[in-house]
């Protein structure tokens, strides 16, 4: 009896834990599609996608940048592949975008609806899009990029598949509207705008309109677009895709943490995982270690401005502020610049300085000789920065830039310069201030431990989320069910309207009553006192 005892237990215990790693060992085919985005928001994808690998999924992605399966995944295996064209490549490397847009904050928002176009177009006659399309390959899961990409929906009906949002950037209002979470209009500022999240009357008057502008400029001008195109190209009967959202979407992932951004109320769909991306540093090529060893005690700068805006094409006053400042300095200079040709014998450029095209930014952060970034304030660059606790000099330039500038501006451990603003002296004092005041290097470290700080990995919560979906089917426990309500119904304004307008017609009513008893009984009385009075 023991012995049969003996073995119950243990065929119980190896039941359970098959429970437990049956779950992991599970393998599952995931399609990506990010056939718009930039090789900065691509960043965001491609760590999560070699993990997926890693834990033997099978994984397509569509990207709309040339890569080779080893840039994502090093694992020789048949459970990954790689879709894309050479006209995604150009959209996907050149938005159009540069130094100019800082004085036109929403000029992208308002051409919006004519690039959507552009994309669906080029998109839609895309072989690999169609390969997808008429593949009978059953997906147990979606994952799409949430910006720029719309017209990726109509697969998700034409698969029949569930799909969550990754967004490499801070929520979009529209975004949040779509999985049914709070826009929290009151205290999370519109990204176009440098607000805090304590916000006076007007600036929650421009915070909450502008945020609905672009939530029912996407509802109004670009969904229309997207319909009547797949519509039109796609020769299918296809649902709306506000339809599409509502009926498939299940989870959206962001690329915000606590630590470094404004907080927001969110509901179970809303996953954070800012900073997904960030690793240890690597020891550098030889010629990038060659150069920044040479500097001595002084150490190095590096600069970028990302990779939408290129160094090249910046102002030509900006340049020579920039290399007149950097002459001045005893440390040396790392500056990504896209465009090498005639810079190799230009004779304004320091011998301090040193221009690259590309620099492994996350390795040059971690290096001990490092002391200071200046940066355009794109989120993953200041994400890098905290996470390495190396203290910056922020630019911002259009997009979330200018709301991430000034969050890291007033938590004391970045300092902004408006670039319309900007002379030699600014710059030079900025850099001196955060070479020689301690006190930045010292709250860069609490935020950076604050960031590093966390129960698991972004990583591996980002990972665990998009598992998780797949294993319940979707998930639709995690939405809530005001996803089905107008922003008006959501907000309670119908409430609100009902309510005022039920005691304003109490009170008038009140008030009339009390009119009417008044002029009425001391019309009365008056009568009588003059009859008194004959």
């Amino acid at each position: 009896m023991k012995n049969r005892a003996k073995i119950n237990r243990l065929v119980s215990a190896f039941l359970l834990l098959v429970g437990l790693v049956l779950p992991e060992c599970t393998a599952y085919n995931l399609l990506v599609l990010s056939p718009i985005t930039t090789p900065s928001h691509s960043n965001f994808f491609k760590p999560v996608v070699k993990a997926l690998v890693d834990r033997g999924h099978t994984i397509t992605y569509y990207n709309g940048l040339h890569q080779k399966q080893a840039e994502t995944t090093n694992n020789h295996t048949t459970s990954f592949r790689v879709l894309g064209s050479p006209s995604l490549h150009k959209i996907s490397t050149d938005h159009q975008v540069d130094f100019n847009i800082r004085d036109k904050p929403m000029k992208f928002l308002a051409e919006l609806p004519e690039k959507m176009e552009n994309y669906c177009t080029t998109i839609y006659t895309d072989p690999a899009f169609h390969q997808l399309l008429n593949s009978n390959e059953k997906f147990d899961l979606i994952i799409i990029e949430g910006y720029l990409n719309d017209c990726s929906l109509p697969l998700v009906a034409i698969l029949d598949v569930p799909f969550i949002y990754m967004n490499g950037v801070a929520p979009i209002p529209w975004l949040l509207n779509a999985i049914g979470s709070p826009l929290a209009l009151d205290h999370f500022p519109n990204p176009v705008f440098s607000f805090k999240d304590e916000m006076d009357f007007w600036q929650r008057t421009v915070n909450s309109v502008s945020s609905l502008m672009g939530v029912y400029l996407r509802h109004l001008f670009v969904m229309p677009v997207v319909d009547r195109i797949a519509h039109k190209m796609l020769k299918r009967n296809l649902p709306t895709i506000a339809e599409i959202e509502h009926r498939y979407l299940s989870l959206l992932i962001v690329n915000t943490h606590s630590s470094i951004n404004y907080q927001l109320p969110t509901s179970p769909a809303v996953i954070q995982a800012g900073g997904l991306h960030c690793v240890p540093s690597k020891p550098l090529p030889r010629h990038l270690e060659s150069f920044v060893d040479g500097s001595g005690d002084a150490g190095f700068i590096i600069v970028s401005f990302g990779s939408v805006l290129k160094g090249a094409d910046m102002p030509t006053n900006f340049r020579r502020i920039f290399l007149s400042t950097f002459d001045r300095l005893p440390q040396r200079v790392l500056w990504k610049w896209e465009d090498q040709s005639g810079t190799n014998n230009d004779s304004s450029i320091p011998p301090n300085v040193k221009l690259i095209s590309w620099m492994p930014q996350q390795d040059l952060l971690g290096h001990p000789k490092i002391r200071l970034f200046i940066t355009h304030g794109g989120l993953f660059s200041n994400q890098e920065a905290v996470y390495h606790g190396v203290p910056f000099i922020v630019m911002p330039v259009f997009a979330d830039q200018p709301i991430n500038a000034q969050k890291a501006h007033d938590d004391g451990y970045a300092i902004r310069i408006d670039l319309d603003n900007l002379t030699e002296e600014i710059l030079y004092d900025a850099i001196q201030r955060l070479l020689t005041n301690s006190s930045y290097r010292e709250k860069m470290r609490k935020v950076s431990s604050l960031m590093r700080d966390q129960m698991e990995s972004p990583l591996e919560r980002a990972v665990y989320w998009i598992e998780y979906v797949i294993r319940h089917d979707g998930a639709p426990h995690l939405r809530t069910t005001s996803h089905k309500l107008s922003f008006i119904q959501r907000n309670l304004f119908d409430v609100l309207m009902f309510v005022f307008t039920l005691t304003f017609f109490f009170l008038f009513l009140v008030f009339y009553i009390c009119r009417y008893y008044i002029f009425s009984r001391g019309g009365v009385r008056i009568i009588s006192d003059q009859k008194k009075t004959n």
